[in-house]
């Protein structure tokens, strides 16, 4: 006679710790977002927020401004079904929500309705917490010209035409400028052996 049985036995077993913030590095990004963030008074953009009165309890506004704001710091662009989706996949944002697991719609609804007008306020607290913690010096202003794409690789460079574009007028205008240079200091007319070897440097 044959036995027929069923095995109810789990091989994947719960182990320690308990806590997220034990299972990541103490240099991870995340903790020092986290850290940064707890500095800044969030609540007072939150202010707004219908307060909770039946059905589904709301989720921690806080949380969720972190999670937004963390998604788009890693991946420059994160759609709102990524955020969902790393809430449940992502030790980071499962850290930064508590285990808590909003949907892309409960995202959207977040942003458009509670973030609009109050994005750019907050970009400055962060900002200013920044410039704070970090002793950035605001007596000097340093500009870098150049073109970078946002999400660049070796194979895409949209701004190689213009580049070399710009490169050919900047080195005719040179010229112009040291010719004119040159005739100041020898004379109208006047090319010596020196001029004419830079001219060919150049």
């Amino acid at each position: 006679m044959k036995t027929l049985h069923s095995t109810y036995c789990n091989s994947k077993q719960g182990y320690l710790p308990l806590f997220f913030s034990d299972c990541l590095d103490l240099l991870d990004p995340v903790l020092t977002f986290d850290r940064l963030m707890g500095g800044i008074d969030l609540n007072k953009y939150l202010t707004d927020i219908p307060e909770y009165t039946t059905g589904r309890r709301r989720y921690n506004p806080v949380n969720m401004l972190k999670t937004v704001l963390f998604g788009f710091m890693t991946s420059g662009y994160c759609s709102l079904r990524k955020l969902e989706d790393n809430c449940k996949v992502n030790i980071r944002f499962m850290y930064l929500m508590d285990h808590r697991t909003p949907s892309y719609r409960t995202f959207g609804y977040f942003i458009n309705k509670i973030l609009t007008d109050k994005i750019e306020n907050i970009f400055n607290d962060i900002n200013h917490a920044i410039f704070n913690e970090e002793h950035v010096d605001l007596q000097h202003l340093y500009i870098d010209g150049s073109k970078f794409e946002a999400n660049a690789n070796k194979y895409t460079w949209v701004w190689k035409k213009a580049t070399e574009k710009f490169r050919y007028k900047l080195t005719k205008k040179s010229l112009r400028r040291l010719r004119k240079l040159m005739q100041k200091s020898y004379g109208v007319g006047c090319r010596s052996q020196q001029t004419q070897s830079m001219y060919r440097i150049i």
